[in-house]
């Protein structure tokens, strides 16, 4: 455990979860994403209270971060062991090596899509971390995150694989109530307690319901609500050609005469918009220079005349 947070990003294993209504069928859709904390005594609240034991001055969360990836991907899982990038949060807030984990994923073995992160506000424990419009494709539909417990032996916060489709459409909201896990890499059972490294090997990941210094409440809850659905399944926008894919970041997208293509986005590994483009004159073809960008994976929305949408995935060498 450290008495710090390096750099945060990751959170959530899950128990218990309520899906309210859906969608019809889409490629892709945006999700707003927010943890709460109630991480507090239980003499203090006694109504939402999760610690046995008072809560350290400098309490706080590390940085609330992960991945959307396919089914041949796990980044966290109770029973299972943590992996480096999930030890190193779990016990520093450190979210270097889970980032290389997933960015690995999305890469080289194409099973992940994109890396996410966000801080908390406050530094506190009683804080929040939304991450907002997270485009999310039906390829990668599970969502996966994880923050410590700070300061803490090896506590975090996790969900494991959560799907945001339901057969052939998008969730509307998902509510989960997380518990305390411990990573299994740490065998303090004190905020503050000094590093003991789990002998002879680590332990699988546990969950701390009822184990000092906490009671059976959850900590905190997270809140998946969709946003937007970015693209409709259409014909047309099969018509849509962007290449060569991978690119040096010269690309040239065309459509048909009959739908032509009205904007296009493009979007990095974290959600953030780093291009535009709109084809003011409707050109059947459409030039994109993007060799200012960043080797990586992208993801470009295409917008067509007639209001369609569809989310394309952009490999830049």
């Amino acid at each position: 455990m450290k008495n710090f947070t390096l750099s945060f990003k990751s959170l959530i294993l899950f128990i218990g979860v309520i899906q309210i209504g859906t969608v019809f069928s889409q490629t892709t859709a945006s999700y707003d994403i927010t943890f709460l904390s109630v991480w507090e005594n239980e003499i203090v609240d006694p109504v939402f209270g999760n610690g046995t034991t008072a809560i350290p001055g400098n309490a706080h969360w590390s940085n609330l971060v992960g991945a959307t990836h396919n089914s041949n991907y796990t980044l966290v899982e109770m029973g299972a062991l943590a992996s480096t990038g999930v030890k190193n949060i779990a016990e520093a807030g450190n979210n270097d090596a889970l980032m290389a984990e997933v960015l690995n994923e999305v890469n080289t073995t194409g099973n992940a899509d994109q890396w996410l992160q966000e801080p908390f506000s406050p530094f506190a424990a009683i804080s929040s971390a939304t991450l907002s419009g997270i485009v999310v494709s039906s390829d990668f539909p599970l969502l996966s995150l994880v923050s410590m417990i700070a300061p803490s032996p090896d506590w975090m916060i996790a969900i494991n694989s959560v799907n945001l489709r339901n057969g052939n459409t998008w969730v509307n909201e998902i509510e989960i109530e997380l518990f305390p896990y411990d990573a299994g890499t740490d065998s303090g059972s004190l905020y503050t307690s000094l590093d003991q490294p789990t002998l002879p090997n680590p332990e699988p990941i546990s969950v701390l319901i009822n184990q000092a210094p906490f009671n059976a409440k959850p900590i905190g809850t997270i809140t998946i609500s969709l946003d937007e659905v970015l693209s409709i399944d259409n014909q047309d926008l099969t018509k849509v050609l962007m290449s060569p894919n991978p690119s040096n970041g010269l690309i040239k997208i065309s459509t048909s005469n009959a739908n032509i293509l009205k904007k296009a986005s493009v979007f990095d590994v974290l959600g953030k918009q780093v291009a535009t483009i709109s084809n003011k004159n409707l050109d059947v073809s459409l030039n994109l220079n993007l060799t200012a960008l960043n080797r990586g994976v992208y993801l470009v929305r295409l917008e067509l005349e007639d209001g369609s949408q569809s989310t394309k995935r952009l490999v830049l060498n």
